[in-house]
């Protein structure tokens, strides 16, 4: 088995092993006795067993495929009914939708690692044939059920986003989809698919509004380095009630998102003319995925040259935008102008 998926593997194990101590579950008897009890409380026609010996190989690492969902909801639970026992927050051991989130995140990672290579490179999402998370011929992924909505030049990005553990972007025209209030989305979304039927429209944002869940995660929060062109805060086209309450949400943003603003009087913005958004791998040693974004379309870079100049285009961009403090000044003005 590739060394890849070998680490996948361990680090969601570990991540269950986290929460069983933070659970302050005191032994594995302990814990085979809770899991007895949960199973119980199943219907017969739904019980999940899970042994103590399986369930250590699960908590260890020491199993070669990812645990079904069946067994780590059972896990879940038993972690969830000993913090409340023990009157630990249920959010110390994670709750069951983020759970789920982090289970379709790791199973997806695993099976986008190709069974006869380490490599886990993304690659260029050109169109359906091939693309990782492409719903002709891979596996369904966490965004599935949106897939009529979603081209196929962003599904690979869409895959590997709940994956990132840092987050670094620059948007020129926009404020960031995962830093957007809903009304902002509905109506930069309705501008741009405003042709489309309503139920289609509605997909669209509630699709962006669930990838805001990678950000707003209690465990395993990614980090986050936006850089806003300043223009993207003054667009004519939103109205001024909907980018106050915008302004407003990006300055409650969490110590997780550090926030610059490029002012419009700096020539840098006419040098990115395009989004850029590099996403980070820490947790599964994957290798940076770089997006460019245009209109109808999207590059991933993978020549090595071209990396290093997006790559060294962020951090000239990021030199020139304000500091954190003196753009969070700006965002101040600019909401008292709206």
């Amino acid at each position: 088995m590739p060394d890849e998926r070998v680490r996948i593997v361990e680090a969601f194990s570990r991540q269950l092993e986290a929460a069983y101590h933070r659970a302050a579950i005191s032994s594995y008897r302990e814990l085979a006795r809770r899991l007895d009890k949960v199973e119980a409380a199943d219907q017969p026609g739904r019980r999940t067993h899970l042994s103590r010996t399986a369930a250590w190989a699960i908590l260890r690492g020491r199993r070669k495929r990812m645990p079904s969902w069946d067994q780590v909801s059972l896990l879940a639970r038993v972690f969830q009914a000993a913090a409340v026992e023990r009157r630990i927050p249920v959010e110390e051991v994670g709750t069951l939708a983020e759970w789920k989130a982090r289970h379709e995140v790791a199973v997806t990672a695993y099976r986008l690692t190709p069974a006869s290579s380490p490599d886990l490179t993304p690659v260029p999402a050109t169109g359906d044939t091939g693309a990782p998370g492409s719903v002709v011929t891979g596996p369904p992924t966490w965004w599935y059920r949106f897939h009529g909505v979603v081209r196929p030049w962003f599904r690979s990005y869409l895959t590997h986003e709940p994956l990132s553990d840092l987050i670094i972007g620059y948007e020129p025209f926009y404020v960031p989809g995962l830093l957007q209030t809903r009304q902002y989305a509905t109506e930069v979304i309705s501008g741009t698919y405003g042709h489309e039927p309503a139920d289609r429209l509605l997909q669209r944002i509630e699709l962006r509004m669930l990838r805001q869940q990678h950000l707003a995660r209690t465990n395993g929060r990614p980090q986050m380095w936006a850089i806003i062109n300043e223009g993207a805060l003054r667009n004519p086209l939103v109205e001024p009630a909907t980018m106050r309450g915008q302004v407003r949400r990006l300055l409650h943003s969490g110590p997780h998102v550090r926030l610059q603003i490029l002012p419009i009087s700096h020539p840098a913005h006419d040098e990115a003319a395009k989004p850029i958004t590099i996403l980070r791998f820490g947790s599964f040693k994957l290798q940076d995925l770089i997006f460019i974004e245009d209109t109808d379309s999207a590059l991933y870079p993978s020549d090595e040259e071209d990396r290093a100049r997006y790559q060294k285009k962020i951090q000239e961009l990021g030199l020139a935008a304000l500091l954190p403090e003196p753009s969070r000044a700006l965002l101040r003005s600019i909401e008292n102008e709206l």
